[in-house]
């Protein structure tokens, strides 16, 4: 599949049929068969870290992973193909230009809550570097690996309430969960944009040398 399968759907028509198609699951009462949280901040953590990767990523190789969040019941897979190709386009598209979908929280507990949009986007984040990251390996040079794995930290901090107790407990720190939180919650806005930033250097480096 490549992006000129996709429909000319502008972002907010995306946007909208998207929300549209979760409320009317949501009232079908139909569970998603899908690790992900059926809500568009685990769609937008999901291409966040699609789209970020230094290397193009054909939508044949994450499709399935979103499609059974938003397929409607009798409907053809085209439309739902078409939707998710054209969101990711121009959500790939905002991204160049650092607009970020990032939810917007300021209380470290509250975006720790399962199902809130930092949580969601956090594991939608964390999902789509699992199905990436060796993309990331084979192109991170050795000297900025650390670099690479305090972003994805943060990012995938509020996937789970785990992360916090693992990584003070590793570290024998005696800082309380909550605080760490605050802090990764504070530094989550920077550690996003120098995501994005590495992955498009890498990439252009590697169009250079090609």
């Amino acid at each position: 599949m490549t992006e000129q399968w996709a429909k000319s759907v502008s972002y907010r028509v995306a946007l909208d049929d998207l929300t549209a198609r979760f409320i009317q699951l949501k009232q079908q009462d139909r569970v998603a068969r899908s690790e992900l949280m059926p809500n568009i901040e685990s769609i937008d953590g999901y291409l966040f870290a699609i789209n970020s990767v230094p290397a193009k990523v054909s939508p044949s190789e994450w499709l399935s992973d979103l499609l059974p969040l938003i397929q409607i019941t009798g409907e053809a897979p085209a439309a739902a193909v078409n939707l998710l190709i054209s969101y990711q386009v121009h959500s790939l598209a905002r991204m160049a230009q650092h607009q970020y979908a990032l939810p917007s929280e300021t209380d470290p507990l509250a975006a720790l809550k399962p199902a809130s949009a930092l949580n969601s986007f956090s594991h939608g984040f964390e999902v789509g570097y699992r199905r990436i990251s060796t993309i990331w390996s084979a192109s991170i040079p050795e000297e900025l690996r650390t670099e690479l794995t305090s972003q994805v930290f943060a990012l995938k901090f509020f996937a789970s309430t785990e992360n916090a107790k693992l990584y003070l407990s590793a570290r024998k720190s005696p800082m309380r969960p909550d605080q760490l939180a605050e802090q990764v919650l504070n530094n989550l806005p920077k550690a996003a944009d120098l995501h994005v930033r590495l992955g498009m250097a890498l990439d252009s480096e590697r169009g250079t040398a090609h």
